[in-house]
């Protein structure tokens, strides 16, 4: 994860062909209920600015060009789970579903965008909207049904970008302690 940025924006076709391949993550029923929010300019400060990130994170965050907002719509699902080829499993309405596919499929489109940025040589942070994330996407015209997901930081990386964070402070887990084959 990148965490020091350089301000330099990102051209539209180099972010439209980003977000285009990140779509193609699953989609459940095919609902294609994911959508991004794209943020560059004078947007990115206000985005800061509301969800109080300017405070949580250093100038070397702040100074990425672009932030993506991955969405959900749930009703695109209910929707598409009420119609003929998928009727009859409950599935229609949001609470009967176990797994809010909807978040699960913006989650996928937001791990797209990080590889695909990291195979364009960018730089990317997935980070999650801790406070006024509702506030966020009212400003910004998102419907009130339509979900975040968290927020990618996109851009090129500094030159004095390096490691930081829990990932250099913190061993991973061993893959004996997280995979369990034929039973936990």
């Amino acid at each position: 994860m990148t965490r020091c940025f350089d301000a330099t924006p990102l051209a539209d076709e180099a972010l439209t062909e980003l977000l285009d391949l990140a779509r193609r993550a699953p989609s459940a029923g095919y609902s294609q209920g994911v959508h991004f929010l794209a943020l560059s300019g004078p947007s990115v400060r206000t985005f800061w600015q509301v969800t109080g990130g300017d405070a949580w994170f250093d100038e070397g965050v702040q100074a990425a060009p672009t932030v993506v907002i991955p969405l959900a719509d749930p009703l695109a699902y209910t929707s598409r789970y009420a119609e003929g080829d998928k009727v009859g499993h409950g599935l229609e309405q949001a609470a009967n579903w176990d797994v809010p596919f909807w978040l699960t499929d913006a989650a996928m489109a937001a791990q797209n965008l990080l590889l695909v940025a990291e195979d364009r040589g960018l730089g990317a942070l997935y980070f999650g909207i801790f406070r006024n994330a509702r506030t966020m996407l009212d400003h910004f015209g998102v419907p009130p049904h339509v979900l975040q997901v968290g927020a990618v930081a996109i851009g090129h990386r500094a030159p004095s970008d390096a490691p930081s964070g829990s990932a250099v402070t913190r061993p991973r887990r061993p893959v004996a302690d997280v995979v369990h084959l034929q039973h936990w």
